[in-house]
């Protein structure tokens, strides 16, 4: 009995143990063929990032590949679905490896003007009092004796202050003049597609309010010396599905934005400026939508009207010119609070200016602050202008397996 007792006891052990092994070896051999899978689908991401490096409209022709063959019982196949208006270029690829089979999703863009908080077309240079959180990023010398928290990138060379992230020299320039021919030949198409494109007003300019969805839009024909102006109705329009609004003359703009909306401004017979004429920001604090202001020339802040305290929240653009605050001497405001990023073709513009012997205002604002905001690495505006000559940028890498092959 106690044989029989005994190997009766053995013989379940034995079995037992025959099938936790089976069943390890076949969980690794899973195991295994899901990560043999994982990487041929990261293949098939590299190969078509490959392709969009050399070919940024390459998902257009080729939205979906096929499956291509690594070797032997490895293949992948890669889908890509085109971007939206707050949505970036996103690729799926399925990778085979045997018995194994994984799906991973990445969104892909080109890095845009929007990506720093100062990108300065030629040097950029940042006081004692300068407190700036971002990225910065010049086409020539950046000097900084004042803080920053992120990376500083110069096309030349760099001085003063460490930032908190490290700086890089001798890097390549972002190309200035290639946003004019951005403007011209996508924006303003855009526009033109969408029904949001102004002519020149034939008066002293365009004023744009814009109030969550809606923009309205008026022909200014006085006041411009006051702040009390004289317009008459030119539209009032929903921000179009493109995004994108492009005006030939000056425009004064002010409002708060629910939907993500880019404004361009370029002149036919000149460069054509935007002013802020008052806050400027999303409707929510906890929207996701962003937008773009895009001058041919400058930004400019009137200080000869307008509030104390303003708050400005966009991607701003002076492609030839400053982003300032025009303010008489002697004539002061409290603050000004940026959180967007800043890109000019010009440097030297400034929100104030202080006595260099005694360091108190004599112009402009009191106090700056200046805060990149995050949503515009993630949101960019509509059609903002993209640094082309620039490696892409892959903003996730997540497994995904619920799309639909």
């Amino acid at each position: 009995m106690t044989v029989m007792a005994t190997t009766t006891i053995l013989f379940v052990m034995a079995t037992t143990l025959m099938t936790v092994v089976a069943f390890q070896m076949q969980a690794t051999a899973v195991r295994v063929g899901r990560v043999r899978a994982m990487h041929v689908a990261d293949a098939g991401i590299n190969a078509y990032l490959y392709q969009l490096r050399n070919d940024g409209s390459y998902y257009v022709s080729h939205p979906d590949t096929g499956w291509t063959i690594v070797s032997g019982q490895e293949k992948y196949r890669v889908k890509a679905v085109p971007p939206t208006v707050g949505h970036p270029l996103t690729l799926y690829s399925m990778g085979v490896a045997g018995d194994g089979t994984q799906t991973i999703a990445a969104t892909v863009r080109l890095r845009t003007f929007a990506d720093y908080m100062f990108l300065s077309g030629s040097d950029l240079s940042l006081a004692g009092d300068a407190d700036v959180t971002g990225q910065v990023r010049a086409n020539g010398n950046i000097d900084n004796q004042g803080k920053i928290h992120g990376e500083a990138i110069a096309s030349g060379t760099f001085s003063g202050k460490s930032p908190d992230q490290g700086f890089l020299v001798n890097q390549p320039p972002a190309s200035f003049d290639a946003v004019s021919d951005w403007m011209r030949d996508t924006m303003r198409p855009a526009a033109l597609a969408s029904g949001s494109y102004f002519p020149p007003s034939g008066a002293l300019g365009y004023r744009v309010v814009v109030n969550g969805n809606t923009i309205v839009v008026d022909k200014i024909t006085g006041g411009i010396d006051t702040g009390v102006f004289v317009t008459t109705p030119v539209s009032s329009i929903a921000i179009p599905t493109s995004g994108i609004v492009y005006l030939e003359d000056t425009v004064w703009i002010q409002g708060s934005y629910s939907r993500s909306v880019t404004f361009a401004v370029k002149k036919s017979d000149s460069v054509g400026d935007i002013y802020l004429i008052g806050d400027y920001a999303p409707s929510s604090v906890d929207s996701t939508a962003t937008s773009g202001l895009v001058a041919e020339g400058n930004i400019i802040v009137p200080g000869w009207f307008g509030k104390q305290d303003l708050s400005v929240n966009a991607a701003m653009m002076a492609r030839t010119g400053h982003i300032y605050a025009d303010i008489k001497q002697g004539y002061t405001r409290n603050r000004i609070s940026v959180q967007g990023s800043l890109a000019y073709g010009l440097s030297g513009g400034d929100f104030g200016t202080v006595d260099k012997f005694t360091g108190q205002p004599v112009s402009g604002f009191r106090q700056k602050y200046y805060t990149y905001d995050p949503r515009l690495d993630l949101y960019p505006p509509p059609l903002y202008p993209q640094i082309a000559d620039e490696s892409l940028k892959v903003d996730t890498w997540v497994e995904d397996n619920n799309i639909v092959w």
